[in-house]
Order: C-alpha cells, then structure tokens, then sequence
C-alpha cells in the first residue's frame, strides 16, 4: 500500500458509495487508475466488503472502547465468543494480545454487565474503558454526525439500509425493487438519509491483509495540555502514518492512534519521533487481526 490507497481507504470508509469518478476527483487520478487500485484492495481483501448500518448517534447509542492485554489460552475461541454479544461491533487484536473491542451500548447501564462479560471471555486484567469523544482524521468526505438526537427515520428508510446492509455499493435500481418503490423515491430517500448523519455506509477494512505495518499508539499527554488541540496537531504533523486519532471523554490525557508503516524501521522511527513531543508516555503494539460484527442495531433492520 502506499498513501493513494490510504486516502481511498478514508473516503470509502466514510461513504462506500463514492463513484470512482467522485474519488478521482478528490485525489486528481485518473476513473480508471481509482477503479484499478480499490479492486487491488478488494483483490487482497483489505477491503473485506462494503457495508451499511445506522449510525449509533441516529438511535441514540453509545460508543465506547475497552482495551486491555487478554489472557486468554485460547484467544480466537474467545473472540468468536465475544462477537456473539449484542452490543460487540469490532475488535482489533494486536501483539501481546493487547485487545480494542468497539462496542455500541443502548445505554449507560449496560456496560457493567459488557465489561464484565469482556473480562470474563477474554480474560482482561482490569480493562480500560473509553467513552469517544473525539476523532482526528484527514478526508475530504466528512463523516456526518446528526444534529439532533431526534431522528426521524421509517419503515421504508430501514429498508433501504437493510438492503445496503451487506453491499453498500449496489445499485439504486437494484434497491428500488428489492423495497418495490421508485428509483427517484430511493434515491431522495438515500440522499437524506447520508445528509441527516442516519446511515452509515462505509468498508470493513482489515490492513493486516495489507502486508504493511499497521499498530495502534497508546500516547499520554501531560494533563496542562488540551488533548483534542494535541491530537489534531499530532495528526496533522505525521499524516499519513498517525492516519485515526482518538480521544475519550474520561481519560483526560489519553490518545489512542491507528498507525500505518512499510517497515519496522520507518514505524521504530516514527515512534522516537513522537516520544520528542511533549508526551509522558507512548505504548504501541502491532496490528495482527480486525474483526467486525453486526450488533444489536443492525438487528433492528430484519425485525
């Protein structure tokens, strides 16, 4: 991979549906050289598949992380297990089996029972737990979150995202007969639901499959120095390779980075180069698997 196929990955992350065409025009190449790279990525299966679901703002869900060195003896037994939950969407293993599980929580008074239900299946040692407040990332395409927590969203709206569930990428009239209405309806309909920040279209992106150096950043900030303002700047001072950074609204002086290389060399580098910021402490560990689950959202499409 190199930074071309990183930016199309961010586009298509944040809306599948792009023409290549629209993603040509973003990156000034050529239709045929977008359409060759993204079947490159699908080919390898960096992109897993296209997919849609509803947003977690636009049902009023909470996102959090929980992340923590498992000790479990068996850990892909553990993580089939995991996804089984209702409320796992995806899980991201690195080396040490060090673990970030995503996961959407109908409400506040769920994540007991999850983190206890995390600590028990993957065997993690006091677990750390972050509720997202923040992203920093580099797209022309922004992900759209809505304006209002009071989403109005039918029937029929649910089933344009169920037929988008599984491939985002088909074709409108292919969705108007699947839900027998119009192409114009399913159009407008789609149209609003991507503007209102309803639908999330978007890729299961696994970078393992990639054969680069992919690894997750762990950077504490001294507690005198905003963490967002931090973030940003240390997005945009080492873009592409610190390409996700995030930050949780109960750990004042964390900064969690998803962190692409070519070499160990180059990401040995990088990290002594970040370690020069004014940081406390940096942890990393290299990317081995992705895994993504459908939770109890997208169960609300087949209901």
């Amino acid at each position: 991979m190199d930074e071309i196929d990183l930016k199309i990955i961010l586009l298509l992350m944040n809306n599948s549906r792009l023409t290549y065409r629209e993603i040509s025009e973003h990156l000034n190449l050529s239709v045929n050289a977008v359409f060759k790279r993204v079947q490159t990525l699908i080919d390898l299966k960096v992109i897993e598949k296209f997919v849609s679901r509803i947003k977690p703002y636009a049902v009023n869900a909470i996102y959090t992380f929980i992340f923590g060195q498992s000790n479990s003896h068996d850990i892909n037994n553990a993580i089939s297990e995991l996804g089984k939950h209702d409320n796992t969407w995806q899980i991201m293993l690195s080396s040490r089996n060090y673990m970030y599980i995503g996961a959407v929580l109908e409400n506040i008074h769920q994540l007991d029972e999850y983190a206890s239900y995390v600590s028990q299946i993957v065997e993690i040692q006091s677990p750390k737990i972050g509720f997202l407040s923040g992203v920093q990332y580099k797209s022309p395409v922004p992900y759209i979150i809505p304006k209002s927590r009071s989403m109005n969203f039918d029937k029929l709206d649910l089933e344009i995202i169920r037929s988008l569930h599984k491939d985002s990428r088909k074709p409108i009239s292919e969705i108007a007969d699947e839900v027998d209405r119009t192409s114009n309806t399913i159009r407008r309909r789609l149209t609003r639901l991507i503007e209102e920040g309803i639908i999330d279209l978007s890729i299961n992106f696994n970078p393992v499959e990639s054969h680069d150096i992919f690894a997750l950043f762990q950077i504490n900030t001294s507690l005198m120095i905003d963490k967002n303002q931090f973030a940003k700047f240390l997005h945009d001072k080492y873009d592409p390779n610190l390409f996700y950074c995030w930050t949780f609204s109960n750990h004042p002086n964390l900064i969690v980075c998803w962190v692409w290389a070519n070499t160990m060399k180059e990401l040995n580098e990088l990290v002594e180069r970040v370690k020069s910021e004014k940081i406390e402490s940096i942890m990393f560990d290299i990317m081995s698997n992705v895994y993504y689950f459908d939770t109890w959202k997208e169960k609300l499409l087949y209901k």
